[in-house]
């Protein structure tokens, strides 16, 4: 995944950027003594100097996927690496240095988000934002002094370049959807009473596998309302038994109704 970062940050400062690759080397090697020594052309470095886990973007949240044959994965969400470089020029040239380095700067500025159109391998299969972060106050280099002396070297100015990637546990359980639960309960002195309880997705017509968040689920002769969460799922926690009219509200869409027995085998409902 890293080296895939690698050749996509290249690929934006040669292709966004418009660096001539004849002209100006891009290296991830260590800017030590040595290294900068034996640099022949104007070149930008990109020395990663630091890996952690994003407790900002930390989940527990799980995603729910299902097949056509009603079987559905749990699945957690990715944890969230930083993974930061340390952005410096090298030139004969002051004036060219600080020109170059300012022309990183923008060109890194412009993309919050790594585009799409250019990630590369692994990061090609993400289908979320990947979030970059640049110059930023409270970037994790206080002490730059220490680094350059840690690396031989004579302090130079550089930009400090986070991406926060994902890191894919491959934690899943499978199992069949369960679409109703009844729960039966009796109180003292009382007769035997029962919960039941329903699920279902709302999603696009032609399209069983793609839920619509947002949307309200209105069980019309019960005046009872759900909406879907991100995955486009619904439920309701208490529903008699018996037939029912849903009524589904997505914004921009037309409403529409379904009759709905409970219980069945699905509560799915398609919208146009």
């Amino acid at each position: 995944m890293i080296t895939d970062l690698d050749e996509t940050i290249k690929k934006i400062l040669v292709e966004k950027g418009k660096l001539d690759s004849g002209e100006v080397d891009i290296s991830f090697e260590t800017p030590d003594r040595e290294w900068s020594a034996s640099i022949s052309k104007p070149t930008v470095n990109l020395y990663l100097y630091d890996i952690r886990e994003n407790h900002e973007f930390r989940g527990h949240e799980w995603s729910i996927q299902k097949d056509e044959n009603g079987i559905a994965t749990r699945r957690k969400n990715p944890n969230r690496i930083d993974v930061s470089y340390l952005i410096t020029v090298w030139t004969n040239d002051i004036d060219d240095e600080h020109r170059l380095l300012w022309h990183v700067l923008l060109t890194l500025f412009r993309y919050a988000d790594l585009p799409q159109d250019i990630r590369q391998g692994q990061l090609a299969e993400q289908t979320r934002p990947i979030r970059t972060f640049i110059a930023q106050p409270d970037g994790l280099l206080n002490n730059p002094a220490d680094l350059w002396t840690a690396l031989d070297n004579e302090m130079k100015p550089a930009i400090n370049y986070i991406v926060t990637l994902p890191l894919d546990t491959d934690v899943e359980f499978t199992a069949p959807v369960v679409r109703t639960k009844i729960i039966k309960f009796k109180p003292p002195d009382a007769d035997a009473e029962q919960l039941v309880q329903v699920s279902g997705m709302v999603y696009e017509a032609g399209k069983p596998d793609q839920g619509v968040p947002g949307a309200r689920v209105v069980a019309k002769e019960l005046s009872m309302t759900a909406e879907t969460n991100d995955q486009g799922f619904y439920s309701f926690k208490n529903i008699e038994e018996g037939q029912h009219t849903f009524e589904i509200l997505v914004s921009g869409k037309k409403v529409s109704e379904a009759l709905v027995t409970v219980p069945s085998t699905s509560y799915d409902l398609e919208v146009k």
